[in-house]
């Protein structure tokens, strides 16, 4: 997403050069905060940006992968390597106060999963499999699962992009591009939380971080090989976006609090850099977004009717009357 005012495009700039990591190690060093966020938010204050509207309706995959055009990433990273854009964006897309208010639904929701719940097979406790049978589990209280939250266990939430419209956009966009796709919400209470091991998905994985820091490793091999040699470790934060092409291995490591999108798509049938097939805009399979606010749902004109009694010359008068 574009900058709202000069305080976003300062902490873009000392973050990329370098100022920012200098600031907070200074102040580490006296124990005090650099204030970095105080100053962003005042900074959009006072400088805010105009937002034009028409253009910022539709998120693009050239403002997604920004500042590498999408030529350069089909050509030199898909189904290559993988690519890590240090920005501050996209971090808004999906947040704490999100997070906690989809929570607060369990257990009427879909997908839910508990990672490392248990010692046999995948270790996680699946809301859905459970409820169909299909995994022999005790369905959890819904103060069952906010006490294994806070005792450190990580959470996912699958089939996350309707929560959000601007999720839906993204999904929308690659979806031009890839085959169908999710958004899953992964999501860690503290440093140490476990998350899965070394593994490969079979899908193109593209990971908005939204909250905290996150420990990356990514391994030099594919399945069907396993991973043995580490290709690069890195820690990414709010707004950086990380993707990994399918079949790569690579693991995650919680080094505190931490909000993460992880939105992946299959590639579509016989997809290649001579012949690539991108969708129309407006043409994918995904059920659309609708708004569902009715047009003029109040008068601003009328005063409630509470708002005309107070006023009125009646509630001068004692309430309550003298006793007879």
């Amino acid at each position: 997403m574009k900058d709202k005012g000069f305080g976003d495009t300062f902490e873009r700039f000392s973050k990329v050069t370098g100022i920012k990591w200098l600031i907070i190690t200074v102040t580490g060093w006296f124990n005090v905060n650099c204030g970095c966020e105080y100053r962003r938010k005042l900074l959009n204050k006072w400088f805010p940006y105009k937002q034009n509207n028409k253009m910022n309706k539709k998120i693009t995959i050239k403002e997604i992968l920004d500042p590498v055009s999408p030529q350069v990433f089909f050509k030199e990273y898909w189904n290559k390597k993988h690519l890590i854009l240090r920005r501050n964006k996209f971090k808004d897309l999906f947040t704490w106060n999100d997070f906690n208010k989809y929570l607060n639904q369990y257990p009427n929701m879909k997908g839910l999963q508990i990672l490392n719940y248990r010692l046999d097979g995948d270790g996680r406790w699946c809301l859905d499999k459970v409820r169909n049978g299909k995994l022999k589990l005790p369905m959890l209280k819904k103060e069952t699962v906010y006490k294994l939250w806070k005792e450190g266990k990580s959470l996912v939430l699958p089939f996350a992009e309707y929560q959000k419209e601007e999720l839906l956009d993204v999904c929308n966009e690659f979806e031009r591009y890839f085959s169908n796709g999710q958004c899953n919400v992964y999501a860690s209470p503290k440093a140490g939380s476990k998350s899965f091991p070394a593994h490969s998905d079979n899908t193109e994985n593209f990971l908005f971080h939204q909250e905290g820091k996150q420990k990356w490793t990514i391994y030099k091999e594919f399945a069907p090989n396993k991973p043995k040699e580490i290709l690069e470790e890195f820690t990414l934060e709010a707004g950086d976006l990380l993707y990994i092409p399918q079949y790569q291995y690579h693991k995650v490591d919680t080094v505190g609090p931490r909000l993460m999108l992880s939105i992946h798509f299959a590639n579509k049938d016989r997809q290649t850099l001579d012949n690539f097939q991108i969708t129309p805009l407006g043409e994918t399979n995904r059920k659309k977004w609708y708004n569902w606010i009715p047009e003029n749902p109040s008068n601003k004109k009328d005063k409630p009717t509470l708002e005309r009694r107070m006023v009125s010359n009646s509630w001068k008068k004692k309430y309550f009357r003298d006793k007879i």
